[in-house]
């Protein structure tokens, strides 16, 4: 198994919340955050995942004039990740985040990483 600390970022487009103002990007904070959409992301092979608290909720949710919103959290995330030590101490392993969505069909949703990023999307 393995712990990693990241700052989770996700964006979505939502027409509905298209605006026209003098700014071109609303910072919401938590509380009119937690009245909007978030997906409903979670890890597969996570065994403990923490959303970071400390003196308050490591969340924040920004909306674009055009819709876009971007949700960012400070996650801890313990994972899986069986290995193989017939080869030790010659051995390599590949230890995947694998994330998804129970609610979602993929024509809904779509998870794109950067070209860095290695992980695997698995859908319920």
């Amino acid at each position: 198994e393995y712990t990693i600390d990241v700052f989770f970022r996700q964006s979505w487009k939502d027409e509905r919340l298209k605006f026209n103002g003098p700014m071109n990007i609303l910072r919401l904070n938590n509380l009119m955050a937690s009245k909007i959409w978030t997906p409903d992301t979670f890890f597969h092979n996570g065994k403990k995942s923490v959303a970071h608290n400390m003196t308050m909720p490591n969340k924040l949710l920004r909306i674009q004039e055009d819709g876009t919103l971007l949700y960012t959290m400070r996650l801890t995330v313990q994972a899986e990740c069986p290995m193989h030590l017939e080869d030790f101490p010659m051995d390599s392993h590949s230890c995947p985040l694998k994330f998804g969505s129970c609610k979602y069909l993929s024509a809904a949703a779509v998870h794109m990483l950067s070209a860095t990023e290695t992980t695997r999307f698995i859908w319920c």
